[in-house]
């Protein structure tokens, strides 16, 4: 035992005697670098970093919602023939009477028995007669803007059958806004014809004996890209 520990002492005596080489880096390359950007500390040799006066930033257009041009409203709008942002695409969607309550963003029938689908030159021209429409937006989400006189009733595309909570709701908000009067013609949009909220809301509308129901089925996109302007909209009741 008295061996093994002399030794192990003389061992580590030896090594710690023994000089060790320095550690060896590697160094930087004695080539230049392949021209491009490089950080300030990596610079190639004759690299000169862009200056403050070299650089232009880029300017954007400020967004803004589509205007008339002055002097009247485009001619595209008014022809019945028109026909903008898909809004008379047939995607071969059989038309239903039962509310949609799940998966609102989905291609939409083309039609809604008891309504009449309207696209964006009808209801332009509806908007120019002498029997102005009500308006009803069931946009769901937050918005700011919207078609010109339209009311946001953004919950009355939701629910999950046409005799529940949402049809009081929506019942009483309708009457209020057109004075009782089952007559009004009343147009019903969302964002596109990719929203079934303004289908489900059609769809209660003509329950509640509405005579005159318009499901404008290309909404807002399609109204902005005939050109047509928009509105501030007033937040939706509670």
């Amino acid at each position: 035992m008295l061996r093994l520990v002399v030794a192990i002492g003389i061992c580590a005596t030896l090594s710690g005697c023994v000089v060790q080489p320095q550690p060896r880096y590697w160094g930087r390359p004695t080539t230049p670098y392949a021209p491009g950007y490089y950080p300030r500390p990596y610079a190639p040799v004759g690299y000169v970093p862009p200056t403050q006066a070299s650089y232009t930033r880029p300017s954007y257009p400020q967004f803004a919602y589509p205007q008339p041009p002055s002097g009247g409203v485009p001619v595209e709008a008014i022809s019945p023939r028109a026909s903008f942002a898909d809004e008379n695409v047939d995607y071969g969607v059989a038309p239903t009477t039962a509310l949609r309550v799940s998966d609102f963003d989905a291609p939409t029938p083309t039609r809604i028995e008891g309504a009449r689908t309207i696209t964006t030159a009808g209801l332009h021209q509806l908007l120019a007669s002498g029997r102005a429409p009500l308006l009803v937006d069931v946009i769901g989400g937050e918005q700011a803007f919207s078609l010109p006189n339209a009311v946001w009733l953004r919950d009355a595309g939701v629910g999950r059958h046409i005799d529940d909570d949402v049809q009081a709701w929506f019942d009483y908000h309708l009457a209020r806004l057109t004075a009782g009067d089952k007559s009004r013609p009343l147009v019903i949009f969302c964002a596109s014809r990719m929203c079934w909220l303004a289908h489900n809301a059609t769809l209660r509308a003509v329950d509640l004996g509405f005579t005159e129901v318009y499901w404008y089925r290309g909404g807002r996109d399609s109204w902005q890209a005939a050109g047509l302007p928009m509105e501030p909209v007033a937040p939706p009741p509670s």
